[in-house]
């Protein structure tokens, strides 16, 4: 995930850094950090997109919109889907 594509996809779900922050569960200034890849900055962590996938999951359900969510987040929806249309074993 690249600073740029965070920022795509707050700005496609029309979300200020606060807002988008707190849905990460970050604050604003750690946020803005990681979407201006600052090189001072620690940077992008894995517990960072898995907040970002969540997030994106949470947008695309809660606004109807299958676009807000990574696609990495939509692959792993389908395979659950399927798995759940098949039933137990």
């Amino acid at each position: 995930m690249s600073a740029k594509q965070m920022k795509d996809l707050r700005e496609r779900a029309k979300l200020t850094q606060t807002e988008m922050a707190a849905i990460m569960g970050l604050g604003k200034t750690a946020y803005a950090d990681l979407e201006a890849d600052d090189p001072d900055w620690k940077k992008f962590k894995p517990r960072h997109l898995l907040a970002l996938e969540r997030a994106s999951m949470k947008l695309a359900l809660e606004r109807n919109d299958i676009n807000l969510a990574l696609p990495a987040v939509r692959r792993d929806a389908l395979d659950l889907a399927r798995l759940i249309s098949a039933g137990p074993d």
